[in-house]
């Protein structure tokens, strides 16, 4: 049976691989086949794998049906306003919308919708909404009615970024857009949820205080009033799996009630229960455990049922399901079966990172206890508790290292001292005061809010230490795509030999057994020699670029990377782990910035720690928008920025050139800067004396004409398109005389100025033109060499998985 469910749970992680998800005739097939072979023993085995990839499949398939099941056009809804009615799912921060439109933040929400346009759904679907300037304030739980404008989920796509698209369909969200301000807009059904209701009394009981929404997060799992301060220092420590709530958090009030109960029971007169029916017919561990499973289930209610609380619940009901019916499980079955039951329940949470960490870190913890058993055995109540607390915290600091490289692209050197004291003091001090906050706020507001006090003090005390920490220069280390594969090899290294070589341990081998010993520097010399392996490695291949460049000879590649920043322009010329940033993509009112979500963790990734120039084209914010966001968080050693207020020496002027990287950049135009933003684009000219690169900013037609009068033998390889394909630009004789082989477009998915527009497409189309999307292809590399150029997307070849589309 083990075998069987290992099997289902590969078979589910491997259909994760595929490109596409097959048509329902096929997925019938592959559940024939899972039949089949599960009846013909010799075989039964594989059936699993297929049951496994077939499961999870036909759940990709039914999310992506939903427009099909209500006989909806998504492509054709997007062109136009709609009116929805639905559900608000997701918990409000703020009752008040004078106050919403005083902090100029919009609301974001996701809603339920059964209706469009009046018509009833045959299935509801999810929206991913945002309203700025919002005439009255949603709460989870209300009906209302919306004119929105939404179009099919999708998000950006770049290596080293993070995967909106991925984490919208973990949500089960279809998809996404804005409230449209219209007098009809208003709520059908005020009624709100029990959780708003007490979310709105605990918020406005709550005291001023910094550390104040750390108890929103812990008691309600909203995190949104957090601040940049808070986020952090919980990310630079390692410790921001405290604040979210998860197994740890359901775990320990299931186990902490479960006790309290036995211990309330235990307590009480023999004569006092002896006479109560209810403890004569129940068995008072029976009582306890459902107790603990209520309180589970309560704080799971608060916490909005997100997906590491449903998979914590589902352990926690399993686990006392074998306990009551005293079923005779192994760790390793149970773990199976819960993955097993994981995977039946929320196949859409194995492409999150939440769950691996989950299972990981649950995998970590049962391999330690059984490989120190002994150990952890030895010496009073007092001396187990914190050796077992220091080991264990060890191997999941250790051990989360290659999660955390993967996931994170950076690794906290602090976090075993954060969590060595921050878990224990949370876990045992902050929890358990804000959940009690919580509990008995309807009866006792005075109460709650003197819990409120004390689970804030209890915060403070730790939150000095956790400033400290995080404060060291040394704290935190960010990490390339080169480090990252040596923290995964570093953690397989740790795991293979340290659980599977060292004898197992007792007190007296931790000091005296000559083998363990021998052992452990024999272990410690591996992950040394690695570690000192990939560091000359990378310092050899330094030399050796310096080398070159000392004699003059350069690799041969180049790359261009065209970055996916929805509507606006970003691209990035790479040589010798050397770069130049052309454009910066957009910055938003609410923060968030192009700079930030895609360029910065793209550079993070492939080890690149300055730039050597940047060049604005112009000073449009979705061309130049994250430039002070970049100047904020890496060396810029020069930049050219053609903006209303440029310095003479940092303006892109004709006439202007430089060698780097033993390429060529001219700079083509403008002349001057006459204040005409889009036409004083700096156009320039990328060459290595084959290959060619043009780069146009937002030119127009006319711009074009100059340029072909000024440079009437102009050509090009590669041409980023100017103005993201509007009809102002890409004239037929632009197109005629530059001849490139490959044109790309910077442009938005289903924008409202439908960029690149059909007649430019067709234009391109008709001069065998390749025109590239990225809005349909993400983010685009092309690499320039001896050989020619080759070209590589994030959607077809770098990333093509279905669940990321």
């Amino acid at each position: 049976m083990d075998w069987w469910l290992a099997s289902f749970f590969l078979g589910s992680i491997l259909s994760l691989f595929l490109p596409i998800v097959p048509d329902l005739f096929v997925l019938f097939l592959l559940i024939l086949l899972s039949i089949t072979l599960f009846f013909y023993k010799p075989l039964r085995l594989s059936s699993g794998l297929f049951f496994g990839a077939s499961w999870m499949l036909f759940n990709a398939f039914n999310h992506q049906s939903l427009w099909q099941d209500n006989n909806l056009n998504s492509l054709a809804l997007a062109t136009a306003p709609q009116w929805v009615e639905g559900k608000v799912i997701s918990l409000q921060s703020s009752a008040d919308p004078i106050k919403l439109k005083s902090d100029n933040k919009p609301l974001h929400f996701n809603l339920n919708v059964t209706h469009l346009n009046s018509k009833k759904l045959s299935t509801i679907i999810t929206m991913r909404l945002s309203w700025k300037n919002s005439s009255f304030a949603m709460q989870q739980g209300q009906l209302v009615k919306l004119k929105v404008k939404f179009k099919p989920s999708h998000g950006l796509a770049n290596i080293g970024g993070f995967s909106y698209q991925t984490w919208l369909r973990s949500k089960r969200v279809i998809a996404t857009g804005y409230v449209i301000n219209d007098k009809k807009n208003n709520i059908l059904i005020t009624t709100n949820s029990i959780r708003q209701q007490l979310f709105n009394t605990y918020k406005q009981l709550l005291p001023e205080h910094n550390l104040s929404p750390l108890l929103l997060a812990l008691g309600f799992g909203s995190r949104s009033e957090l601040n940049q301060e808070l986020w952090q220092v919980l990310k630079t420590t390692g410790t921001g799996h405290l604040i979210a709530i998860s197994g740890l958090h359901i775990g320990l009030v299931a186990t902490g009630s479960y006790f309290l109960i036995m211990l309330v029971i235990r307590l009480l007169p023999l004569n006092f229960y002896n006479h109560l029916l209810f403890f004569q017919i129940l068995n008072i561990r029976y009582f306890a455990i459902a107790v603990s499973l209520s309180v589970g289930i309560v704080y799971g209610y608060l916490a909005g049922f997100s997906l590491p609380t449903v998979r914590a619940l589902l352990m926690l009901s399993f686990y006392w399901f074998i306990r009551v019916f005293s079923l005779n499980i192994s760790i390793k079955r149970w773990l199976l079966l819960t993955l097993f039951l994981l995977t039946l329940t929320t196949p859409f949470s194995l492409f999150t990172a939440s769950f691996w960490l989950s299972f990981y870190a649950v995998t970590i913890i049962f391999l330690t206890l059984w490989r120190f058993k002994s150990l952890l055995n030895s010496g009073n109540s007092v001396w187990r508790f914190i050796k077992g607390l220091f080991v264990i915290q060890l191997s999941l600091t250790v051990m989360l290292l290659p999660i955390s490289a993967v996931f994170f692209q950076q690794v906290s050197l602090v976090a075993l001292f954060a969590n060595l004291v921050a878990v224990p003091w949370m876990s045992f001090l902050s929890i358990p005061l804000c959940l009690l906050s919580v509990l008995v706020m309807p009866f006792s507001e005075i109460t709650s809010q003197f819990l409120m006090v004390c689970c804030i003090e209890t915060l403070q005390a730790l939150w000095h230490y956790l400033s400290y920490l995080s404060q060291q220069t040394w704290a935190v280390v960010n990490l390339s795509s080169a480090n990252i594969k040596l923290f995964v090899l570093f953690g397989i290294v740790s795991i293979l030999y340290l659980f599977l070589q060292f004898p197992v341990m007792s007190s007296n081998l931790i000091y005296y057994q000559r083998k363990y010993v021998r052992n452990l520097v024999l272990f410690m010399a591996i992950n040394v020699s690695v570690i000192l392996f990939f560091t000359v490695n990378n310092r050899s291949n330094t030399q050796s670029h310096h080398i070159k460049k000392q004699e003059g000879i350069n690799d041969t590649k180049w790359q261009l990377v065209v970055f996916d920043v929805g509507q606006g322009l970003s691209v990035l010329i790479q040589r010798n782990s050397k770069a130049i940033l052309y454009d910066t993509g957009a910055a938003y009112p609410s923060g968030f910035t192009m700079a930030n979500a895609v360029i910065l963790p793209y550079l993070q990734h492939t080890g690149v720690e300055q730039l050597d120039k940047m060049i604005i084209s112009h000073s449009d914010n979705d061309h130049a928008g994250g430039l002070n966001e970049l100047q904020e968080s890496i060396v810029i050693n020069e930049l050219f920025y053609n903006g209303k207020q440029s310095p003479k020496n940092a303006v892109c002027l004709q006439g202007k050139s430089f060698f780097w990287q033993n390429l060529h950049f001219k700079m083509l135009w403008p002349k001057n800067i006459v204040s005409k933003e889009n036409d004083d684009s700096c156009v320039l000219l990328i060459s290595d004396g084959k290959h060619s690169v043009l780069l146009t900013g937002d030119i127009s037609k006319k711009i074009e004409t100059a340029l072909l009068q000024e440079y009437p033998k102009l050509s090009t390889d590669i041409l980023i398109v100017p103005h993201h394909g509007s009809k102002t630009s890409s004239s037929d004789l632009f197109i005629t005389t530059l001849q490139p082989s490959f044109a790309v477009a910077s442009a938005g998915y289903l924008n409202r100025w439908h960029m690149p527009v059909t007649e430019v497409v067709q234009r391109y189309k008709q001069h065998n033109v390749k025109l590239l999307n990225t809005a349909k292809s993400g983010q685009i590399i092309f690499t320039m060499s001896a050989q020619g150029i080759s070209k590589r997307s994030y959607y077809r070849d770098l990333w093509p998985f279905w669940f990321a589309h």
